[in-house]
């Protein structure tokens, strides 16, 4: 044995190459030819006497140096890659027997002598520690399971708080997706007030309610005693006024039509905006004169602060709503506040109501006004809704209001009204069978916009 050049490591005196850090070795110091030994124990000189003695031996010459002959390559499985000197590449989970003690060591090769055979020895090259880990099993197959894993997330992840490190060992929290909210679109988040198509049952429920609510209160009768219907007499009457007279049960038709008929949110909203402002503009049409502007100014804003009302209640976060809203209660108040004949008419409304010389149909002017003022609520902040659909339907029953305050003075005979004609217990409902279709409507459609 002898000490490596470099790392001071035992080997073989015949070791040209360290097999720990691969240094090469000094060769080995020569050895006499007569005290060379084969693998037998004997010399040389010995062998060829023995050779010589037996009969019919002719005696063996002195052959030419022959190359080593070649090592053949070992066979190696596919799932193993040849050896090229490094670890072999083996699965991660695969089990491994590791070989103590270090490589195996070489047998000492003898030296060259005279008349020896003068054969080198072949290269040694450094051997890896690492090489000896031999696989004992193969790798297994993967796991393929018969049903789907759930989506499992590794603990730490962003957005998990007492997870990952910090959390119990081997805790893992199944990925749930978001709900799907108020229409919100997969892999989308809804912003802070904006709903997807609030009314999408409202509306057609709303048609089919106050359409039918149109056709009762037209099919109700004139007179009970003779009997008598609205349609009745048509024939004799002249053409516009059968267009008028139709208009209420044609468009209440038209709305249980369009609420039973599967559609679209904003082709729906469209068609209930049109035909709602039709029982407004119709008529006009028909008369062939735009009214005054102390009546026009208050329809343009009634027709502003109803949608902008009912847009309010649902897209709290909305300006648009709002501007909507107070321009309409601008439109409104706009014949109160401009001068007539010296003086503005709202400022002469409450000195009346001061003087206590206010009756019927100037009271309620007065509450309209302050009603109206009322509506710049619609400022406040979110998530506050500001009462915007009691408001809106405050507008829509309107006409319910007026008819219950003007009858209010003859409640005595209301019992004789509903005996002799019932159907002007019911006059109101068309006009508010309108409002509802066009504010609906147009709020509908307002709101596809603000998606």
């Amino acid at each position: 044995m002898k000490k490596c050049a470099s790392c001071t490591k035992d080997l073989p005196d015949a070791a040209l190459h360290c097999v720990f850090c691969g240094a090469k070795q000094p060769p080995a110091p020569a050895v006499q030819g007569g005290l060379a030994k084969t693998a037998f124990g004997y010399s040389n000189e010995m062998m060829e006497q023995l050779k010589g003695a037996q009969p019919g031996v002719p005696p063996q010459r002195q052959q030419a140096p022959s190359q080593p002959p070649s090592q053949a390559p070992r066979p190696h499985s596919p799932s193993q890659p040849p050896y090229s000197g490094l670890a072999p590449v083996a699965a991660p989970n695969a089990a491994t027997v590791f070989v103590t003690g270090g490589p195996p060591a070489q047998p000492p090769q003898p030296a060259n002598q005279a008349g020896a055979y003068n054969i080198p020895p072949p290269p040694q090259q450094p051997v890896n520690q690492a090489a000896f880990m031999q696989t004992a099993v193969a790798a297994p197959e993967p796991y393929r399971p018969s049903q789907p894993l759930p989506n499992l997330q590794p603990p730490g992840s962003p957005g998990q708080p007492g997870m990952g490190i910090q959390g119990p060992p081997g805790s893992f929290t199944q990925a749930v997706p978001p709900p799907y909210q108020g229409g919100q679109r997969p892999g989308q988040a809804a912003p802070a007030g904006r709903p997807v198509e609030p009314w999408k049952h409202a509306l057609p429920l709303l048609m089919i309610i106050w359409g039918a609510a149109a056709l009762v209160a037209w099919a109700a009768p004139v007179h009970i005693s003779p009997l008598h219907f609205a349609w009745e007499g048509l024939k004799e009457a002249p053409g516009t006024l059968k267009i008028l007279a139709l208009l209420p049960p044609a468009i209440g038709l038209l709305g249980v039509v369009l609420g039973l008929i599967p559609m679209a949110m904003l082709p729906r909203g469209i068609l209930a905006t049109l035909i709602g402002a039709a029982g407004f503009v119709v008529p006009v049409v028909m008369s062939g004169a735009l009214p005054d502007w102390h009546l026009l100014a208050p329809i343009v804003g009634v027709a502003m602060i109803v949608p902008g009302l009912v847009v309010r209640s649902r897209y709290v976060d909305s300006l648009f709503a709002r501007l909507l809203v107070t321009f309409g209660v601008i439109a409104v108040l706009v014949p109160f506040v401009i001068p007539e004949h010296g003086e503005i008419p709202l400022i002469m409304l409450f000195k009346s109501l001061i003087d206590g010389h206010m009756h019927g149909q100037q009271l309620l002017i007065v509450a309209m006004v302050v009603f109206v003022l009322l509506h710049f609520i619609v400022w406040l902040p979110g998530p506050s809704t500001a009462g915007s659909a009691l408001f809106a339907w405050a507008w829509m029953l309107a006409p319910a209001i007026i008819f219950g305050f003007s009858i209010s003075e003859h409640l005595d005979q209301l019992a004789e009204i509903a005996k002799t004609n019932p159907a002007a217990l019911v006059a109101w409902v068309p006009a508010s069978t309108f409002i509802i279709f066009a504010g609906y409507g147009l709020a509908s459609v307002f709101g596809k916009q603000l998606e």
